[in-house]
């Protein structure tokens, strides 16, 4: 085994993330969707042989922790040794990659003089896997062979040379093609970037001194995780959330149970006690859920430095078979994106029980429209996915940010002027939601109104959110709780209807409008605690009302 100095290794480690990030820039320059350009909804990194996380770059969160699971599978289908320079695979079977069926991972095998190096990997959201739903997000799919084309680590590249068969089936199978393709070739170029600059170090510092420096990397993030754990009072901590249905099942809650056991310098996660898989898309891939708790605790525990693999090897997981966090095929997933910010919320609420100082109260679910027209007599098909930013929760010191998703890590929001430029619709209305916080010594988040115009006929509406009836946005210490989405159709008009749960609607006629509503985020501390002059300037600057502040803070406040 190779011996490296401290420097060299630091080096190098710094070097990877880099790698990682220049990933990162090179498909969001080249990718022809705005949900991966503008709103990043992508994950990426560089794996080890061994299928160990070396590094990833800002992107959606659930996407990273998945991507080692997905090359490990890769690896156990096809054998290291039949993998040469130049092949490239491509993966979204959510069974064997975490992800529901529009997130596609390929990735890459980096070698140098020979010898494998690492690989490459991207996961990114397609603008349609074909499937009966527009876009993906299904709200009522009963299998997974209805939400789409489903790849199982089959080459698209074999030593340099497309696979045509496979490239075909992938443009005669999707409903905006030149878009889908244009997107993977931008996955393959940030492949391939990766593999540029990994072989790059290799010749200037040698391929064992590279690995050399990402076990001490990786040890060096697992001491410091167990030693941070070592520092929690041991104990067992135990939380749960009702959601409100799973898209077939109508008006049939369901319950997501966390047990967090801390013991010594390891944190064990358990989910004795959730629902058993249930009959729509709502359920979550097993090693998406992992992801989720893993990021959390790592989000609480060690935010700045940049993660690897050692940074979860202090966690360990009891995840029984068929539950709605381990769905086995042929279970439908296509709405997975609700359990798995659930299951992020609940992980930081048993860490608020440990860690207060350091935790934050509930954030908002998902709220999401997807727009789209698919016959062309109508005009020009398009699919349009715009996931809301929410409000997120607040911390025991500070008011909340807003317009982020915590799941999904540095997602932002669509820009107005993208939406308008590309697609038939006019964004009549987008700002900040403020009868959505939740109220308390320290403000929640706010959540966002978007209020969409459809401009031409022909246009489907599928819509996205949950825990209406159980919000996530829960508030700590006597802060109040976040109110949840909300979707209208035709507001404030005769034709008004207030949307009690999630489906596909539609074909509307132009001139109808479509306003989604996201949740808030949960307060911190009781609301009479604040200070005074804040709630007079929260007043000034439209985050509450005249008679809010009085009947909630006492405070006799006037607007600007």
């Amino acid at each position: 085994m190779a011996q490296i100095d401290v420097v060299t290794a630091e080096v190098l480690r710094n070097a990877v993330v880099v790698a990682a990030e220049e990933m990162s820039s090179t498909l969001v320059r080249t990718a022809h969707n705005p949900l991966l350009y503008d709103v990043q909804d992508f994950g990426l990194g560089i794996i080890s042989p061994e299928g160990e996380c070396w590094a990833d770059a800002p992107g959606m969160t659930a996407f990273v922790g998945v991507l080692s699971h997905t090359v490990l599978s890769g690896i156990a289908v096809h054998g290291l040794e039949n993998m040469r320079d130049g092949d490239l695979f491509i993966a979204n079977d959510p069974y064997t990659t975490g992800n529901h069926i529009s997130d596609v991972s390929i990735y890459m095998p980096i070698f140098h003089e020979g010898r494998l190096v690492a690989f490459a990997a991207v996961t990114a959201h397609w603008a349609d896997i074909g499937g009966k739903t527009p876009g993906g997000w299904c709200p009522d799919s009963v299998d997974v062979y209805q939400e789409g084309i489903c790849f199982s680590h089959e080459k698209l590249i074999d030593g340099g040379r497309p696979v045509g068969a496979l490239w075909s089936i992938i443009r005669n199978n999707t409903r905006c093609p030149d878009v889908v393709l244009g997107d993977l070739n931008a996955q393959i170029a940030a492949c391939r970037q990766g593999a540029l600059r990994l072989t790059a170090l290799c010749a200037k510092y040698g391929l064992d001194q590279l690995h050399a420096a990402m076990r001490l990397a990786i040890q060096r993030a697992e001491d410091d995780a167990r030693g941070q754990i070592s520092a929690l009072p041991d104990g067992v901590y135990t939380v749960s959330q009702r959601m409100d249905e799973d898209g077939v099942a109508r008006g049939d809650p369901f319950d997501v149970v966390l047990t967090l056991t801390i013991a010594g310098d390891g944190i064990h996660a358990s989910f004795e006690g959730t629902s058993e898989v249930r009959a729509g898309p709502v359920n979550c891939p097993e090693h998406a859920a992992r992801s989720l708790v893993r990021a959390a605790i790592k989000g609480v525990l060690s935010p700045t430095e940049p993660a690897n693999e050692g940074d979860f090897k202090a966690l360990s997981f009891d995840i029984a078979p068929n539950l709605v966090v381990s769905p086995q095929r042929p279970a439908p997933v296509d709405s997975y994106g609700y359990m798995c910010i659930a299951v992020w919320e609940l992980t930081m609420r048993a860490l608020a029980m440990v860690v207060p100082d350091k935790a934050v109260a509930g954030g908002g679910q998902l709220c999401m429209p997807t727009l789209s027209r698919v016959d062309p007599r109508l005009g020009t098909p398009f699919v349009l996915a715009d996931p809301l930013d929410v409000g997120n929760g607040a911390r025991p010191n500070v008011d909340a940010p807003t317009m982020a998703i915590p799941t999904m890590g540095d997602v932002p929001n669509m820009p107005v002027e993208v939406i308008e430029m590309r697609y038939p619709v006019r964004v009549e209305r987008f700002g900040l939601r403020p009868e959505s916080i939740g109220h308390g010594r320290f403000l929640g988040g706010a959540g966002v109104r978007r209020d969409y115009r459809l401009l031409e006929r022909g246009i489907m509406v599928y819509t996205a959110f949950e825990n209406v009836g159980d919000p996530l946005g829960r508030g700590r210490d006597g802060g109040l709780d976040g109110a949840p989405p909300v979707v209208v159709v035709n507001p404030d008009t005769d034709r008004e209807v207030v949307m009690k749960s999630r489906a596909g609607i539609g074909p509307f006629e132009p001139g109808e409008v479509i306003s989604m509503r996201s949740g808030g985020g949960g307060g911190w501390g009781a609301p009479a605690d604040r200070d005074p002059a804040q709630v007079a300037r929260d007043v000034r600057n439209g985050l509450l009302s005249e008679a809010d502040a009085r009947s909630i803070y006492g405070v006799v406040a006037e607007p600007a």
